[in-house]
């Protein structure tokens, strides 16, 4: 689901918050500095301009549609290449701290990667920070390989099923 303008909201200031917790974790920001680099590299984000040029924020919502998580879809990022237009970035994907470990993270991504492949996209790349090893296990569980290792993260990579005839991209 979509979320609407006050749901936006509150997933960006929640993003601030999360960004500036995987950077001081990971040892690249401090705990000082964390807050204000996360608004200045989220700032396309907390002003709302990323929606226009074809990012996709959404939420998971559980049987009795009650929001579990969010998640952010963006368009494949310049250093993965040419021919982009079936290839997607997994921005943020996020389970609610009191709803945790009790699979939904697994079945959120599954939804995601159904979704996008209905909507022609063949692959979905994230980065996973080193330190955080509930999130790696769960994107290799579910079929992701690492393409390039870096110090303190990974960028790794889905291939979705074939492209599917006349489908439209997100």
């Amino acid at each position: 689901m979509v979320l609407n303008e006050r749901e936006y909201s509150e997933f960006a200031e929640q993003q601030v918050i999360e960004l500036a917790d995987q950077h001081v974790g990971a040892g690249e920001w401090t705990t000082e500095e964390a807050v204000g680099h996360a608004r200045e590299e989220l700032s396309g984000l907390l002003t709302d301009r990323l929606r226009e040029v074809g990012h996709v924020f959404m939420k998971g919502v559980d049987p009795e549609n009650a929001q579990v998580g969010w998640v952010w879809i963006a368009p494949a990022p310049a250093f993965l290449g040419k021919d982009q237009e079936s290839t997607r970035w997994l921005s943020q994907i996020t389970v609610d701290e009191a709803q945790r470990g009790r699979g939904l993270g697994r079945n959120l991504l599954e939804a995601v990667h159904d979704w996008l492949e209905a909507h022609g996209v063949e692959e979905l790349w994230l980065r996973v920070y080193n330190w955080n090893e509930v999130a790696w296990r769960l994107y290799t569980s579910v079929g992701y390989e690492v393409v390039r290792q870096f110090s303190t993260d990974a960028h790794l990579r889905k291939r979705l099923s074939s492209l599917r005839e006349g489908s439209p991209l997100i």
